[in-house]
């Protein structure tokens, strides 16, 4: 039986009609637009309008637990690490497939416009082939002996745990950021709180002053002296404000969601400093701290990667088998099977192998002084961390003794002003340091909190670690 011979119009025909599908295709792909953006840029608001609300519902204020919680789950930059951690996996996966063999099927169809003949036996035509022959195939290949193929696969498994380690520290250092930007929103509403009231304060003592000018008790510079510290109370009002909007901001982009949307944030001072001395801290850190993980494994990786340029000089061994059918009727064996080994051996290239060797030890050599140079910063980094806890303690400590001064201090001036014995210069001045030893212990508890999220932190733990993990799942 024999089919049609195609005609050379219809071949024409069909490959237009692929060329023509193919540009279709190509047409068809999504191409940034002049109206592209405006579309995107509205439909990124109205995602984030919505996970705002149902992460944030209004009217609830967060903890810095809420806070943290939601960070994890929502950043970006925590969900771009879990996207490189899982491909650090597929891509273990990956090379775990050069351990197993290879199957590859193929079939051809060939349909000539007449069938070939020869002429080497006469003058008279011989056909040596079908018209149209259909050829299939099935080759199998097989790793033998390819000992760079374990050493890759290794690597491969180190940077999946890379990309684990990673993952975590992007989660912690998520975490210290929240934090920072927590208590720092907390501090400039305390401080924006006790400038209200300085404020309120400070108008009251002006009234009181420009009462004392009619009466001709005060100079006018002392009027324009009580009038100067509302204009700068006023100021220092403003200024706060706008910080603590800048915080927020900042803080809701950490969480994921809408900047310019309202906050609350419920004051406490959850976080407690870990207990030991120093040198226990500091091995706790060289234990725990994700970025010492990271350079062990890297370590680990240069050390496979050398172990792949020393294998090159082996010999690599693969096994191989194909059987074909084909249907050409002149073939006397339609099916064969061929089977057999191949082995590659590099005799001499130049010296590159021995080269690649002599840099792959060296840049282990390399990995294992940046891991020792990460372990001397993460000592140091506790060291400091821990001199700053004890800094902000002991101003802490001060702060409250210095407001118990200045709050005795004040109430004695102000029992000497209702009797006329102190003048308005140091009642304001009396005022002025009361509020400020206000501020700065509701600042120097939260500069402790803080201290105490950054030792945490170089110690490699997770303070919300737990409870963080359970709300995950939660979600």
């Amino acid at each position: 039986m024999h089919l049609p011979t195609p005609h050379p119009r219809s071949m024409v025909t069909l490959l237009a009609g692929m060329v023509l599908l193919t540009s279709a295709v190509l047409c068809g792909c999504a191409t940034v637009g002049p109206d592209t953006r405006p579309a995107q840029a509205q439909a990124d608001r109205d995602a984030l309008v919505q996970k705002t609300a149902e992460c944030v519902p209004e009217g609830r204020a967060l903890r810095l637990e809420d806070c943290v919680r939601i960070a994890l789950a929502n950043n970006l930059k925590v969900k771009a690490a879990e996207i490189d951690a899982r491909i650090a996996q597929l891509q273990k996966k990956t090379a775990f497939a050069n351990f197993l063999p290879t199957l590859d099927m193929s079939w051809q169809y060939v349909g000539l416009d007449r069938q070939p003949k020869s002429q080497m036996l006469g003058p008279l035509a011989v056909p040596v082939q079908d018209r149209v022959v259909r050829e299939a195939a099935l080759d199998v290949q097989m790793p033998v002996f390819v000992p760079a193929t374990w050493f890759l696969y290794s690597i491969y498994d180190h940077g999946a745990e890379i990309g684990t380690w990673v993952e975590e520290y992007t989660r912690q250092m998520i975490t210290l950021q929240v934090t920072m930007l927590y208590f720092a929103g907390l501090a400039l509403r305390e401080s924006e709180a006790a400038l209200e009231s300085q404020l309120t304060a400070a108008q009251s003592l002006a009234k009181e002053v420009r009462a004392f000018r009619e009466e001709g008790l005060v100079s006018a510079w002392q009027v324009d002296q009580a009038e100067a510290l509302v204009i700068a109370r006023q100021n220092a009002l403003h200024e706060v404000a706008r910080s603590r909007d800048e915080v927020r901001a900042e803080l809701m982009a950490a969480l994921g969601l809408l900047p310019t949307a309202d906050l609350e944030l419920t004051p406490e001072t959850p976080l407690v400093a870990p207990e030991g001395a120093l040198e226990s801290l500091i091995l706790e850190a060289l234990l725990n701290h994700p970025k010492l993980h990271i350079a062990d494994r890297v370590t680990a990786v240069k050390r496979e990667q050398a172990k792949i340029a020393l294998a090159e000089f082996l010999p690599k061994l693969v096994g191989f088998s194909n059987m074909a059918h084909t249907s050409n009727s002149f073939m006397l064996y339609p099916d064969t099977v061929a089977m057999g080994a191949a082995a590659v051996l590099s005799i001499f290239d130049g010296f590159a192998n021995v080269n690649a060797y002599t840099i792959a030890r060296e840049e282990k050599r390399k990995a294992a002084i940046e891991r020792e140079e990460a372990t001397l910063t993460v000592m140091v980094e506790v060291i400091k961390a821990h001199l700053r806890l004890e800094a902000a303690r002991d101003d802490a400590a001060i702060a409250k003794k210095m407001l118990d001064v200045n709050r005795g201090r004040y109430a004695e001036i102000e029992a000497q002003w209702d009797e006329g014995l102190v003048t308005p210069s140091d009642k304001l001045a009396a005022l002025a340091d009361r509020d400020n030893s206000q501020v700065a212990v509701v600042q120097a508890a939260f500069q402790e909190q803080m201290s105490i999220a950054t030792l945490l932190n170089v110690m490699g733990s997770s303070y919300a670690g737990y409870e963080v993990r359970k709300y995950e799942e939660e979600l």
